[in-house]
């Protein structure tokens, strides 16, 4: 598969030993959700037993949209046979052990700490369309990846924030 230079650029930053925040963003077609997808499934892949996860501000949106291009991505690289995708918890569960969990970030007013996340363990992460989830839920996750199997495998904890220009917490941060 060609990655975009922009791309080839993320995946430097996403494969260093330094940046533990990236957002990459841009217009529709820039490969957005491609990059995410395929960053989660080399590092599920080469790291058995890895555990991560796949956001977006809701479930639904991110299984129509995000998840289709996992799928599509998946049968061009020819590896569709080396995971199981389970509708019903929103795992895809790859046959090493690693795993991807589908997050869906929605701010509930009865979890405005997002305390549903507290007890998770994750190797690293995706946030789809950064700018439509709350500050809270990127500054939780954070807590809840560099937790599982990174010291055995050496991985920076990584989270990749992908977006659309907005005037939000992303603006201010990034």
């Amino acid at each position: 598969m060609k990655l975009l230079t922009k791309q080839e650029n993320a995946v430097h930053f996403l494969k260093d030993d330094q940046t533990t925040e990236l957002i990459y963003g841009g217009a529709a077609g820039g490969g957005k959700s491609a990059l995410g997808c395929l960053w989660l499934i080399e590092m599920a892949l080469e790291n058995d037993g890895t555990r991560w996860l796949m956001g977006r501000s809701k479930l639904k949106t991110l299984k129509e949209t995000t998840l289709n291009t996992f799928f599509d991505l998946s049968s061009q690289l020819g590896i569709s046979h080396l995971y199981n995708f389970n509708g019903s918890s929103n795992v895809i569960q790859f046959n090493n052990g690693s795993r991807i969990d589908l997050l869906d970030g929605k701010l509930v007013p009865r979890d405005p700490l997002y305390e549903r996340f507290g007890s998770t363990e994750y190797t690293g992460g995706a946030i789809e369309e950064g700018g439509e989830v709350e500050e809270g839920l990127f500054e939780v996750l954070k807590t809840r990846i560099g937790r599982h199997m990174n010291k055995e495998y050496g991985i920076v904890p990584k989270m990749l924030l992908t977006c659309n220009p907005k005037q939000n917490w992303l603006k201010d941060n990034f």
